[in-house]
């Protein structure tokens, strides 16, 4: 694979547009073209952005030779078409999610993207965020404990148009599909797959999901619950519950510029000698005014044990799903580790056992 990776880009959206800009900030990618349904289009979105050239018609760009990869950020209804036409043509695809409508098709692009033997991975961006990997790696050093619930909620208010993407069911439309995802997928990156899902909804006019609420179980007792809503503006932050503490990541949770971690001491049990009231010494302290009141200054002075982590963020946060994608590319992977298919398509499968609930 060359050193400098030419993208191409089908669509000229809002978030083509992003992963364009997130491009500029890698050395070693090149965006090569862009295409949209008409040539003007595409020509001044390839403008605007600063692509070498815009097509008209995504099989041109598709057929272009000076392209190593590409990213798909159409409409969710168009992901499997526009995924198989590239996989057919040997392009390897960074696919936006939701990476399709449904896990029947997702299962029918993973099986040709490993016929093929072509790259191909969901665009969750989320998952490459550096705070994302870092709350991840603070549960597995066991920071929290043991981790036992997971809350996240993803909701903005969007104006009911019937005809957009939001609202129209034949354009893959609904609060679950557009935002549920990131939380659901949340819940798989730091729990695994669930054992159990249900869900409920409100529905807006046009039969898709404005609001809805899931619960994942897990066989060990962990509990994920996730909202998301195009109607309201939620808290939009994510908190990880554990044994010995929590990790909340903060507003958007799948984009943070924080992670708060709040460690606590293990409950010690009842019968302990520091809970006995027959002379702990826990319980003597708690029955002494002034040793309570030294307590709380000691505790207020060093603060209530939180600390909030950063990490230096680059670009606008799709550089870093890019950035895994040309790794893959040049170490000859064909599945990201962090976001293989498999996984794609069990989340689609668990988004479809949600919908059945209310449909």
């Amino acid at each position: 694979m060359a050193q400098t990776i030419r993208w191409g880009i089908l669509g000229t959206g809002g978030i083509a547009r992003g992963f364009a800009e997130g491009l500029k900030v890698l050395p070693d990618a090149k965006l090569q073209a862009v295409a949209s349904r008409t040539q003007e289009k595409a020509d001044r979105f390839a403008r605007e952005v600063g692509a070498v050239r815009g097509y008209g018609d995504y099989a041109a760009l598709v057929s272009d030779r000076e392209i190593d990869a590409v990213y798909i950020a159409t409409p969710h209804h168009r992901h499997k078409d526009d995924c198989l036409l590239c996989l057919d043509a040997g392009k390897p695809v960074l696919c936006e999610k939701p990476f399709t409508v449904d896990a029947a098709e997702a299962r029918e692009v993973m099986t040709r993207a490993r016929e093929k033997g072509v790259f191909c991975m969901e665009a969750m961006w989320m998952r490459f965020m550096p705070l994302i990997l870092e709350a991840r790696e603070q549960i597995k050093r066991g920071a929290i404990g043991e981790p036992r619930a997971l809350l996240a909620d993803f909701g903005y208010p969007t104006p009911y148009d019937p005809e957009s993407r939001f609202f129209n069911r034949e354009l893959g439309g609904g609060a679950l599909l557009d935002r549920g995802v990131y939380g659901i997928s949340l819940a798989y990156f730091l729990f695994g797959r669930p054992s159990g899902v249900s869900g409920a909804a409100g529905m807006a006019p046009t039969g898709v999901d404005e609001q809805s609420v899931y619960t994942l179980t897990y066989p060990d007792g962990k509990i994920a619950q996730v909202y998301s809503s195009l109607g309201v503006r939620s808290t939009n932050a994510a908190t990880i519950m554990g044994t010995q503490g929590r990790l909340t990541l903060t507003e958007p949770f799948f984009s943070p510029a924080h992670l708060r971690l709040l460690s606590y001491e293990q409950p010690q049990p009842e019968n302990s000698k520091a809970n006995n009231g027959g002379g702990g010494l826990a319980s003597r302290l708690k029955q002494n005014p002034a040793a309570v009141t030294l307590y709380r200054a000691a505790k207020k002075i060093m603060g209530s044990g939180e600390t909030v982590i950063t990490r230096p963020v680059t670009g606008n946060g799709y550089n870093y799903e890019a950035s895994e994608v040309m790794r893959c590319l040049r170490a000859g992977e064909k599945e990201s580790p962090i976001m293989p298919l498999h996984e794609t398509v069990a989340i689609m499968e668990t988004m479809d056992s949600i919908r059945k609930t209310w449909i």
